[in-house]
This record gives C-alpha cells, structure tokens and sequence, in this order.
C-alpha cells in the first residue's frame, strides 16, 4: 500500500492540518542507509517535519531540515509540499556513562532553508534541547517562524515485538487569526489522542474520523498526496561536482585510480568516470 498526505482545515478553530502514512518512504531511506533502530526513528520523525514544513510553503518551494547533535548523530530530510523526498542520517553511540534515552537528542543546532527556482534562499536556525525530536520541531516553530503548532508523531521500528515498521504523523498548525481558544481546545484534545498506541495502528483515512469524533467538527479535505522517496541526482549534475575540482586535480585522481567515482549520499547511486568522459566534459 503506498504512502499518503492528507491535507486540509478545520474552519471552525481556522487551523490547517496535515496527516501522513510515511511508512514505505521512510522505510526505503531506512534501508538505503542500513541505519539502526534508533536513527530510523530520528530520520524518520525528520522526513516527516520536513514535509509538514514543505505544506506551509508555496507550490514551488522546498525545504530541508538538518539537524546534528553533540553525540554526533544527525540527519538531513528534504521535502517539497508534494511529498517528493530524500533523506539521509548518520548514527553515532553514546558516550560511557551517557544516560539519555536512545531517543532523546541531544544539544546542538537545528536549520531549516527554504527555497524555489527563483529566489533566495531562507535559513533560520534553533539550537536543539535534550529532548524529543517533536519537542525540538515545535521549538523551531515557536523560536523561529512564531507559529502556534500542534505535531505528533510515532515511529514502530521493526525490532519493536509485535509491531512491523510504521511511520506516522499529524500536524495542526494556526491560521493568522485563530484565536487562543482554539489552540487550547485542540490541544486538550489531540494531545491525549496521540498517546494512545490505538490511534497509530489505525488506517489515514481512520485517522482523519478518529479525529473529527474527537473535537466534535468536520475536518475538511482540500487535497491528497503520495509521497516518496525521489532523489534528483544525475549524472550532469555529479559532473559539475569533478568541474569544481579543476582538470588537474581530476587527472591526478584518474591517474591513481583510474576514474573518478562519486556515490550520491541520498541515493547511493554510483557514477563514474573514466579519463575519456575526464577529457571530453573539460573540452566541452
């Protein structure tokens, strides 16, 4: 069964929400890297933010987290609002004597950059807290782009007994002129809701009623989405990666090692190079 996005808003409190079923794509990224238990939630819960980002944006838009703590675990998610992504995340074991909770991260830096094809570029950053990673997104919202949110999130990993792996998430995030009381009343409502492991096994679509029983109003669809993993490396573009390197320095390696190969991190795709492909793409 593929992934799915469901957007929409609820008129009566003027908040827009998102719900995803990440699991294929987040578990394609999980293999991709051979990452543990713990960091296929962190990478996971990543991607998800990622996106729920990406949704606030405008149609053309992408964004990135990135995110690194002081144990030196860290990942990078990227997402446009259609769920086109591409992930990556690197794990690292806890200092002797370190008592923190595998699933807690610890200090360091959180930055977000948005762009599209015809703007600059923008970076905001937070410094992250020994906490969840849903503690420190909703920390970068409030610090960073001053929005009231709600998210929860939860990842099964496989090694978790009796669960298969699943990734799911839901975000409500406030319209300019939602009032107090409608963060208030929501919040009372779906935080309960989304402590309950009842909740994560059920279907999207489930998810969506489970949640209109639950505040008492309709939640209105505006659009659905599939989500998935999509690298946009290619091979022109690796290529203007040896271009940076300069003729010299792309002979050496081509002299030493007979090509040059250069393996996309997100993907894993391989490309290589051989001194005729060296000697052609510098003439040209």
């Amino acid at each position: 069964m593929s992934d799915q996005v469901i957007l929409g808003i609820s008129n009566s409190h003027q908040y827009r929400f998102t719900l995803v079923d990440l699991t294929e794509t987040a578990k394609e990224a999980m293999f991709l890297h051979s990452l543990n238990k713990e960091m296929s939630v962190f990478l996971s819960k990543t991607m998800m933010g990622a996106l729920f980002l990406a949704e606030m944006t405008k149609n053309q838009q992408k964004v990135s987290i990135q995110w690194k703590d002081d144990s030196n675990k860290q990942a990078l998610a990227y997402s446009d609002r259609y769920g086109k992504m591409k992930s990556v995340a690197y794990s690292a074991s806890h200092a002797e004597g370190d008592i923190r909770n595998e699933f807690i991260l610890g200090q360091g830096i959180m930055k977000v950059i948005r762009w599209d094809f015809d703007s600059d570029t923008y970076q905001s950053y937070t410094n992250l807290v020994e906490d969840t990673f849903e503690v420190n997104f909703i920390k970068y919202l409030t610090e960073s782009e001053q929005i009231k949110a709600i998210v929860g999130m939860e990842v099964y990993p496989f090694d978790f007994p009796g669960n298969d792996f699943s990734a799911k998430g839901l975000f409500f995030e406030a319209l300019p002129d939602a009032p107090e009381e409608s963060f208030q009343f929501l919040i009372s409502k779906i935080q309960p809701l989304v402590q309950k492991e009842a909740f994560w096994a059920l279907r999207i679509d489930e998810m969506l009623a489970a949640l209109q029983t639950e505040i008492g109003s309709e939640l209105e669809v505006l659009s659905k989405e599939s989500p998935e993993f999509l690298c946009d490396c290619s091979r022109h573009k690796v290529a203007d990666i040896i271009a940076s390197l300069g003729k010299q320095e792309a002979d050496s390696i081509i002299d030493e090692f007979g090509k040059i190969e250069i393996t996309c991190e997100f993907c894993r795709t391989a490309y290589q190079f051989d001194s005729f492909d060296v000697e052609k793409f510098f003439n040209q």
